[in-house]
């Protein structure tokens, strides 16, 4: 890299860093409107009774971690639940947004030894993109005295993504009984795409400078985003651009 080149690198980062924290602080904590609120929540539930569980209920939920929102580019958590009053679970389904692409998963199941914990299990899920949808299946996960089996998911949402668009996702279980299939797609457990705050957005920046995340990335620039006063002594000193001037001076 030549001394031009880097001294102007250093400087559309310190630009860019410092544009950040002239922003007003409401913006790192931004909102779109949702364009329909109709049925949607962060969490749902869909309780079944039918012949084939001789009269006893069982209960689906759906949840979305977090606020319910998401910024194009960025991640969201789902978990889908099913309990009741016994039947084995074989199968766990999350209907998710078209578009957006698994970056890992997690089972809540009970076992034998350690009862109901949590265990990574990306590699072992499916996706059936006909349906937009995650699944796990087992030999048959517990709910009797009052154990569960939770699939979580993280996806990665499309960077094209609307802000303001309200995005229904569905959840499906399958028990070891007749008929003990059972799907809510849609189930109104929604996210809201909103607007990449000010960390998202000075993120994406030096990522497009090929500086990558520098410091903790995101993380970082959001806690100084919201404290604008200790924007220089913090975040500056942190990445040292005084390090990349010399560097630039050295080659």
């Amino acid at each position: 890299m030549s001394r031009t080149t880097a001294r102007r690198t250093a400087s559309t980062l310190t630009a860019a860093l410092m544009a950040a924290a002239l922003l007003p602080a409401t913006a790192a904590t931004a909102v779109a409107e949702p364009t329909t609120t109709a049925a949607c929540a962060t969490s749902q539930t869909r309780t079944f009774s039918w012949a084939g569980s001789a009269g006893f209920e069982y209960h689906l939920a759906k949840e979305v971690v977090g606020d319910g929102t998401a910024a194009p580019g960025g991640t969201v958590t789902f978990r889908t639940t099913a309990s009741g009053a016994g039947a084995l679970v074989t199968r766990l389904e999350d209907f998710h947004p078209e578009g957006f692409v698994l970056v890992s998963a997690r089972e809540s199941v009970w076992k034998v030894v350690g009862g109901q914990t949590w265990t990574t299990v990306t590699d072992d899920v499916r996706t059936n993109a006909a349906t937009s949808s995650v699944y796990r299946e087992s030999a048959g996960w517990t709910t009797a005295g009052g154990a569960h089996a939770t699939l979580e998911t993280t996806y990665r949402v499309p960077a094209d993504a609307t802000p303001g668009d309200v995005l229904d996702t569905g959840a499906g279980m399958t028990l070891v009984l007749a008929d003990g299939k059972k799907v809510a797609n849609p189930i109104g457990t929604c996210v809201t795409i909103r607007e990449k705050n000010a960390a998202e957005q000075v993120a994406g920046s030096l990522d497009g400078l090929g500086l990558g995340s520098l410091s903790a990335g995101s993380a970082t620039l959001e806690g100084i985003a919201g404290s604008p006063a200790t924007f220089s002594a913090d975040l500056i000193n942190q990445i040292d651009v005084g390090q990349i001037l010399a560097g630039a001076a050295g080659s």
